[in-house]
């Protein structure tokens, strides 16, 4: 009975570590604690998809979809682009039947690069294409400048430079 209590112990402490592992906001490449992935479907176009570790809010994995976008648009030294086939899902993870629910959010998009003048007009920026996606369930395409999405996205979840 004492080896079974020292067990259950052992295990409750495991799970304990293993959620506070998770529980950090990150911005990184998909691993075991989420991240982003993205992939090339054609000259100019990506699809960048941020999964959630269970303490990422719907906001936060879109925020760190446009981020890896922005960041692939700078590196291709791309003004503009434009984020379009936005989608946010919510999957709902049971580890134990001790622990509550994990919601894990994920959000896609695809990518288009631009250096085109003309869209200067119809630019907005990341906390508008979150609030029109999240809040208001709409998903259109939205035209933003990539190193303003940076520096924003950066500031607000403070990020160091080696992370971009």
């Amino acid at each position: 009975m004492k080896l079974y209590k020292i067990l259950n112990l052992g295990f409750m402490l495991y799970y304990s570590l293993l959620l506070a592992g998770c529980n950090t906001v990150s911005y990184q490449p998909d691993g075991l604690r989420g991240g982003y992935s993205d992939k090339v479907l054609a000259n100019g176009e990506y699809r960048i998809t941020y999964q959630g570790n269970g303490d990422i809010s719907a906001t936060q994995a879109l925020d760190f979809a446009l981020l890896r976008a922005s960041v692939i648009a700078v590196n291709n030294q791309s003004e503009f682009a434009i984020a379009s086939e936005l989608l946010l899902t919510t999957e709902t993870v049971k580890i134990d039947l001790n622990l509550p629910y994990i919601y894990k959010p994920t959000a896609r998009l695809t990518l288009s690069l631009k250096n085109d003048e003309d869209l200067t007009s119809a630019l907005v920026s990341c906390e508008l294409i979150a609030y029109y996606v999240t809040i208001k369930k709409q998903s259109r395409d939205f035209a933003f400048e990539p190193r303003e999405c940076i520096a924003r996205l950066k500031a607000k979840y403070q990020l160091p430079d080696e992370y971009i």
